[in-house]
């Protein structure tokens, strides 16, 4: 998936993809190793729902709150203005792009 991600965002490096997307590892949970397996197409609610279909009735580990909370602070962004139903990782990064600090 990196090519995805080095195609879609030619001026961002390596490092500040994985950044953003250990973030969104670190707050699903995941092995940071994992983080490969990311498309920038990805919508995070689908990532959501795989782990915690509907109608299921495990309590989350706030996976959605940790996410925004994290990206929020590092990049001084405010996702609540931002978030929509089908958000995909591109979108988000995009939006972190615009306020790197």
């Amino acid at each position: 998936m990196g090519i995805r991600w080095r195609r879609r965002f030619p001026d961002s490096s390596k490092n500040e993809i994985r950044e953003f997307l250990n973030i969104f590892v670190d707050a699903f949970l995941f092995r940071r190793t994992r983080r490969s397996r990311f498309s920038p197409d990805d919508r995070v609610l689908d990532v959501y729902r795989a782990l915690y279909p509907p109608g299921d009735r495990l309590a989350d580990s706030c996976e959605l709150e940790t996410l925004v909370l994290r990206l929020e602070k590092r990049y001084d962004i405010d996702l609540h203005a931002l978030w929509r139903e089908g958000i995909s990782l591109g979108e988000l990064y995009e939006h972190t792009r615009a306020r790197v600090v």
